[in-house]
């Protein structure tokens, strides 16, 4: 009884999208890759998910080193007549750049918003010599989710390293230290480090979901300003 009870109460303590998450990565058919498809099987939820969400782009044209890439910018007007890019862009701007010039935007694996409708991004800087205009406002928005392969053999430092990357990366953009954080690894097998890694960073806030062969690692936090960067699995070597 006293088990059954503990478990209830942990699942009432899950958030809401972490709940459809699991049954989302759990009850798909094998068929469907949830890597690249996970918004579309966010459909069946209240939320909204959007893949490759834009989070920041270049800030000036200064800063956009490759004669090709500054004559796309200029070619579609895409910056301003001083030479900075603009506040706000049609999501098909951002798509296509995106497409053609990747170095100079940032995007997330997937956003998700608190209803169906995903707000379009807008971008300021702080400073004038900014390299990026950053994200403005996180409102309506409720989750940054990056999504990652590893395999079996995958390492307690490679795993490491890999979410620190992305941790470091996503708190860059200052807005989304507000919601919440969830990182999802996809792995054919089952791999114990990964799960080390995960419990250092997310502490009790990790799941682990079977489909078949697959198993997702799942670690979230509410908001990603939360993560603890100061401690290691495996700490940098001397020098490094």
């Amino acid at each position: 009884m006293t088990v059954m009870m503990d478990l209830q109460e942990k699942d009432t303590k899950l958030p809401d999208f972490i709940k459809d998450l699991e049954v989302i990565l759990s009850s798909h058919t094998v068929l469907v890759n949830a890597k690249e498809n996970l918004h579309i099987l966010f459909n069946a939820t209240p939320y909204g998910c959007e893949k490759n969400y834009p989070v920041a782009v270049v800030h000036e044209k200064k800063r956009i080193k490759e004669e090709s890439a500054l004559d796309y910018f200029q070619e579609n007007y895409l910056l301003d007549e001083e030479g900075y890019s603009y506040e706000e862009y049609p999501l098909s701007d951002l798509l296509n750049l995106s497409l053609n010039v990747p170095k100079y935007i940032q995007n997330v694996s997937y956003m998700l918003s608190t209803d169906k409708k995903v707000p379009e991004p807008s971008f300021f800087n702080k400073r004038k010599g900014d390299f990026w205009k950053k994200l403005k406002s996180v409102e309506g928005l409720e989750a940054v989710i990056d999504f990652s392969s590893l395999s079996p053999q995958t390492s307690e430092c490679e795993t490491e390293e890999t979410l620190r990357a992305i941790i470091r990366k996503r708190k860059e953009v200052h807005q989304l230290k507000k919601i919440a954080f969830i990182w999802i690894v996809e792995i054919n097998g089952k791999n114990q480090n990964i799960s080390t890694v995960m419990k250092h960073y997310f502490e009790e806030e990790v799941m682990i979901v079977e489909n078949g062969s697959k198993n997702y690692y799942i670690g979230w936090s509410t908001p990603l300003q939360s993560i603890n960067m100061r401690y290691f699995v495996c700490p940098p070597q001397d020098g490094q």
